[in-house]
């Protein structure tokens, strides 16, 4: 055989390996994003995205207009949904064959931008991140957002390389030369597919435009220093940015009023250290792990900006592409934690940056630069697949899970009970869980002192128990008006965090202002207690025991102490007990004034399985260190818990 023929039979070889290679990352990219897809509970969010796209493509607008994100991944998964169903799989789904093709599409950039290394190295990258993974199972918008980025890239460089082959074509051939082409080398179908990856892009969230920004920085700075200047290029580049921006005009009037929202959590403070880390390695890896993680990024990046590929334009659209979106959230003060998924938009660019150090070189220095870029993206990768274990596995990283909170409540509930939610955003998720009878009253948005006490007053009128979900109350109650309000007017008897949802659980009774049943006892030096009122003492299996107390400080403590109230059966066993500082913890008690009296409310859930017979409350106080106060009854010693009143719990019904 010749040398020819070796030739291309080494060439089908590894084109068969490259083809191997591409099947083999394209699987495992899907295997990581469809695992466990569906183990975790719906957060609030997503919540909004299944009771949203439930709605007819008119209502989704319309929902869409008064939201803070575009329309356009909502009415995709409304068709989605349509042939897939609504469960949770079915739903994020979608996100995850975005994440797929984004893996693929970064190949393809990969591919042009420097070769099949950068291809294959670009896409492992992309496939094994956690950031990717996390957002291709959640259903919101960033998986696609992730895909419209990657897609952008794709265009630009396809579009670049077709004027560039035009120009030199062009070249050869003596004409007239214009400044100005004629519509139809305008709209040639790479320009088309660009425009409609922009739309796509401004369709599907706003933060989008970042990386718009740094990919005409990159053109606009590598046409000037090309000369002579190509103004095809230029032109079917604006042409196809015009018909993005026209597709979006529509919509542009609604994207500028939500441009203007600001969360009330802006923190720049640790934006660059955070930024950096959930690009390289996910937000699922221990803090501590960080520093190192970010040093080989950095060392990453210097080594790649050294790197001379054969598309000058492709490296530098993915530098800005992946650069300028973080310096942009970071220089205008917009970083808050829940802003890193808009990264997703920056992963692939990234991808390509980080991997142009292993493109084929033949000199030392280059093959050096290899094997330098290898280790340390070897580390990179060490670390990315620590942060799938805690991702997958580790309840810290855990959404909201309120698929939980819905059947916790659904089992305990009783006729009369109502289950209230303080953001009123949370509506939408908890009843994609909850379709049980239970009334669900969400609370008013940001209201004011009126609205507070007018909404808990009507629904403490009606109910005996009440089902509490706290979250967002920076945002939705940023006041603190309504769990204040709840603390004084009802008795909470249960306060346990799911996630970082806080379930609360209240009894209503009468709200008794002096004492039923006086008491001159005394715990510590400076507090005294003046008496206690319970309404009745008979209480069945799964009642709320409201008791309120009457505190007076004779000096102001130099500590806080939490109050405990005790349920103990006729052996001194505890049964069911309450623990929390005075007025729900918003009457500390180094904010009490010398003389004023407190009026302070608890209440202490029976549990269901209680032993039918006689019980006692006691009642004490304790400091942080868990040190009890000492008490006094009538100027004798009693101990460090105080007996109060003999109840009796009743047979269950």
């Amino acid at each position: 055989m010749g040398g020819g023929g070796t030739c291309a039979v080494a060439r089908d070889q590894v084109k068969r390996w490259y083809v191997g290679a591409c099947l083999v990352i394209l699987l495992t990219a899907t295997g990581l994003r469809f695992y466990r897809l569906d183990a975790q509970s719906f957060w609030n969010d997503e919540g909004n995205t299944a009771r949203l796209v439930e709605r007819p493509i008119a209502l989704i607008i319309e929902g869409a207009a008064g939201d803070i994100h575009p329309p356009g991944y909502y009415l995709v998964l409304h068709v989605w949904r349509v042939f897939a169903g609504e469960s949770e799989f079915a739903l994020r789904a979608f996100s995850a064959l975005c994440g797929v093709l984004t893996v693929a599409v970064t190949m393809a950039v990969g591919r042009l931008v420097g070769g099949r290394r950068i291809a294959l190295a670009a896409a492992l990258f992309v496939t094994v991140h956690p950031l990717s993974i996390y957002y291709s199972q959640e259903a919101r918008m960033y998986a696609l957002l992730g895909l419209a980025s990657a897609l952008t890239l794709l265009c630009s460089l396809k579009l670049k390389v077709e004027s560039s082959k035009f120009k030199r074509e062009a070249s050869r051939v003596e004409h007239p030369k214009s400044k100005i082409p004629n519509l139809p080398l305008l709209l040639t179908p790479y320009s088309l597919l660009l425009a409609l990856s922009i739309a796509l892009g401004l369709y599907t969230q706003y933060a989008y435009i970042f990386v718009l920004v740094g990919l005409n920085l990159a053109f606009g700075v590598d046409w000037l220093l090309r000369r002579p200047w190509n103004w095809r290029a230029l032109w079917q580049w604006i042409a196809a940015h015009a018909l993005g921006g026209l597709a979006f005009l529509p919509w542009a009037p609604i994207a500028l009023g939500a441009s203007g929202w600001r969360p009330p959590d802006l923190d720049s403070a640790r934006a660059a250290q955070e930024i950096a880390r959930a690009l390289l390695v996910g937000i699922t890896l221990p803090a501590e792990v960080a520093p190192w993680v970010l040093m080989c990024g950095l060392l990453l990046l210097l080594v790649a900006l050294t790197v001379r590929t054969r598309s000058r334009f492709g490296a530098w659209a993915a530098l800005g592409m992946a650069l300028v979106p973080p310096l942009l959230l970071i220089v205008l003060g917009l970083y808050r934690p829940a802003y890193l998924k808009f990264m997703m938009a920056a992963l692939a660019p990234l991808a390509i940056v980080l991997t142009l150090p292993l493109a084929r070189a033949e000199s030392r220095i280059g093959k050096a630069r290899n094997y330098l870029a290898g280790a340390l993206l070897l580390a990179l990768l060490w670390a990315q697949l620590t942060a799938l274990q805690h991702l997958y596995a580790d309840p810290t990283y855990a959404r909201d899970d309120y698929r939980d909170l819905a059947a916790r409540i659904a089992a305990e509930a009783r006729p009369g009970d109502a289950i209230l939610l303080s953001a009123p955003n949370q509506w939408e998720v908890f009843t994609y869980y909850y379709r049980g009878s239970l009334p669900v009253y969400p609370a008013p948005y940001r209201p004011n002192p009126s609205e507070a006490v007018t909404w808990v007053d009507e629904i403490v009128a009606k109910h005996t128990r009440l089902f509490v979900l706290f979250w967002g109350d920076a945002e939705s109650d940023p006041q603190r008006l309504i769990e204040p309000y709840l603390a004084r007017n009802a008795y909470k008897a249960v306060d346990t965090w799911i996630s970082t949802v806080r379930l609360a659980v209240y009894g209503t009774a009468a709200l008794p202002d002096t004492p039923a049943v006086s008491l001159d006892a005394r715990l510590g030096d400076t507090i005294a207690l003046e008496g206690y009122a319970l309404p009745e003492t008979a209480f069945a299996p799964g009642d709320v025991i409201p008791l309120t107390l009457f505190w007076r400080a004779e000096v102001t403590p130099a500590e806080r102490y939490k109050v405990f109230v005790h349920l103990v059966n006729a052996d001194g066993t505890l049964v069911a007990q309450t623990d929390a500082e005075p007025g729900g913890g918003f009457a500390l008690t180094t904010l009490w004034q010398p003389g004023e009296g407190q009026i302070d409310r608890y209440g202490v859930l029976v549990p269901p399985d209680s032993t039918p017979g006689e019980h006692r409350l006691l009642v004490g106080m304790y400091g942080f260190s868990g040190e009890r106060l000492p008490v006094t009854l009538d100027g004798q010693p009693a101990g460090d818990a105080l007996p109060l009143a003999t109840l009796t719990v009743t047979t269950p019904q």
